[in-house]
């Protein structure tokens, strides 16, 4: 199988996060508005870094044109409600050419926040990238997941990305059930994990390289956790802010509406 990788939005998106160390606590008042405007893409209390988190599926081809898009092709609802992976579905997860131990620690940090498991690791695949707009999938054993990749950051000033193939910025697009369980990526079917900077030439002046909080951050992102907030990208990468938030993402059922969320300590 071929998969022509398109740069459906051309604005960087889910790039160059790091941070700095603050750790200022969100009061639990605000924690549910928090896992409202990063899930649906808003601004507010978060930073406006995606936007237009709902569209509409073309049935037709098979593709979405905004990150979720109901299985059906119905039209989104006017107040969307916690879209996130089903429990007991596991994503299929993948290691281009290795295990670098911070895709391990990123996910076992995760599944351990959430309290149960997420992802059915695959391995390592290789695959041919010199043409990041026609990769030949047919080697990979899903159609499906995401695959984690070192140094393929798009920008010399980048240390992580989530898009739909290395040294790319566009975001990933995801079929979603009635119920607001993500069914899988559509149109481009895997998400990359891209960590470090692919750039010939990176920027000395910045941080191109992922820590492990960057890593578990770019994570978040494929997860549910689109835009920055107070500890997720504004300010820390992924402190105690960003764990209550994905906690309470995860211990909520999906299709649960923001006003009615129970908040994660």
């Amino acid at each position: 199988m071929k998969s022509l990788l398109p740069l459906i939005f051309g604005s960087a998106v889910l790039v160059g996060c790091g941070g700095s160390d603050s750790d200022s606590p969100l009061p639990d008042s605000i924690i549910a508005e928090t896992v409202k405007c990063t899930n649906l893409a808003e601004g507010g209390l978060c930073s406006q870094n995606v936007s237009n988190a709902w569209g509409q599926m073309d049935l037709t081809w098979a593709t979405c044109n905004s990150l979720y898009c109901f299985e059906d092709g119905s039209e989104p609802d006017e107040n969307p409600n916690l879209t996130r992976w089903r429990e007991g579905e596991l994503i299929p997860v993948y290691f281009l050419n290795s295990e670098d131990p911070r895709f391990t620690y990123a996910m076992n940090k995760a599944e351990e926040l959430v309290g149960y498991k997420l992802f059915d690791r695959k391995g390592v695949i290789n695959l041919d990238i010199s043409n990041i707009y026609n990769i030949d999938y047919s080697s990979v054993e899903t159609k499906w997941g995401f695959i984690w990749s070192q140094g393929t950051a798009l920008d010399e000033c980048s240390s992580g990305t989530v898009s739909t193939g290395p040294m790319m910025n566009s975001i990933v697009n995801h079929s979603v059930g009635l119920d607001y369980g993500i069914n899988q990526p559509v149109g481009d079917t895997f998400s990359w994990i891209n960590l470090d900077s692919g750039s010939a030439t990176p920027e000395t002046s910045c941080t191109n390289v992922a820590s492990n909080e960057v890593t578990l951050h770019e994570l978040a992102h494929a997860l549910g956790m689109s835009n920055h907030f107070d500890g997720f990208g504004d300010g820390a990468a992924f402190n105690n802010n960003a764990e209550r938030v994905l906690r309470t993402m995860y211990s909520n059922p999906h299709g649960q509406p923001f006003d009615a969320l129970s908040i994660a300590q």
